[in-house]
């Protein structure tokens, strides 16, 4: 009987998650880009909860400390496209550069013009 009554607690839980991401999904498709830094994090939260974390404009926070400072920290949030771009972009910067520093044979004293 206990195993009964667990099983059909998880597959009433498992019900609940589907419809809660088909929700979610849903209204996910029609939320507007939101400007992360200037929203409160209790509007985060809000904003947050109709989203699923995968979600490009899901937002996301953390606490970066302050050049200088032990102690002193602050909160940066993000949507996690702008969290892919930067980090895309970064990746082309360090590309780009490594390019440049690169030897090629042939081209006297190791470095080519270009």
């Amino acid at each position: 009987m206990k195993t009964i009554v667990s099983s059909v607690a998880m597959f009433g839980g498992i019900a609940l998650m589907l419809s809660a991401a088909n929700v979610s999904a849903t209204e996910a498709a029609d939320v507007e880009r939101p400007n992360a830094p200037d929203m409160s994090l209790a509007e985060i939260r809000a904003f947050n909860a109709k989203l699923p974390k995968d979600h490009r404009y899901f937002i996301v926070c953390k606490r970066e400390g302050v050049t200088g400072s032990l102690a002193k920290a602050i909160r940066v949030c993000q949507t996690r496209e702008d969290i892919d771009r930067a980090a895309r972009d970064a990746q082309d910067g360090t590309r780009e550069v490594m390019d440049r520093g690169r030897v090629s044979p042939g081209c006297p004293g190791g470095l080519c013009p270009g």
